[in-house]
């Protein structure tokens, strides 16, 4: 009888961890300094780094992942200061959405990357291709990604 109540249990909590939300809030990076490879931001972009800060100010981001690159991580640092955050790196081809929603269940995310690897990650996650490459001159789209069990709902916004 012990053994049936511990299985039960055990299966009421999967039932339970599979129904939270997970919310995952992917941007470009800000805008760049110059055409260099791994350049830093400009004037305008540390600006608007500031502004994904004060955006995601009351999201309770428990997780901020961002590619290796200069662009990526000043654009995640002032959020990732204020939530006394590590920036986990990533490898732009090795991106795998589901398994960060897997990893951060019930949690929001945020991921910083580049124009033609955002929609990519999505699209994957989605199995259509839903979402183009970021135009380059575009730097101020939100896509948002909520997952909730099997249900997986998503959004572009623009800021």
């Amino acid at each position: 009888m012990k053994h049936i109540y511990t299985i039960l249990t055990l299966l009421l909590i999967n039932s339970l961890s599979a129904q939270e939300t997970t919310t995952i809030y992917l941007i470009r990076h800000a805008e760049k300094a110059d055409a260099l490879p791994d350049t830093d931001l400009s004037e305008a972009g540390k600006a608007r780094a500031q502004k994904w800060k004060a955006y995601f100010s009351n999201k309770d981001i428990a997780a901020i992942y961002s590619t290796p690159y200069k662009r990526t991580t000043a654009t995640a640092e002032p959020l990732a200061t204020a939530n006394k955050l590590t920036i986990k790196t990533y490898s732009p081809s090795e991106m795998d959405l589901k398994a960060i929603a897997e990893k951060n269940i019930g949690k929001s995310v945020l991921i910083v990357g580049h124009s033609n690897t955002i929609p990519k990650y999505i699209n994957k996650l989605l199995r259509e291709n839903k979402y183009p490459d970021i135009d380059e001159s575009e730097f101020g789209y939100l896509y948002i990604v909520t997952i909730k069990g099997e249900t997986i709902t998503h959004k572009l916004e623009k800021l």
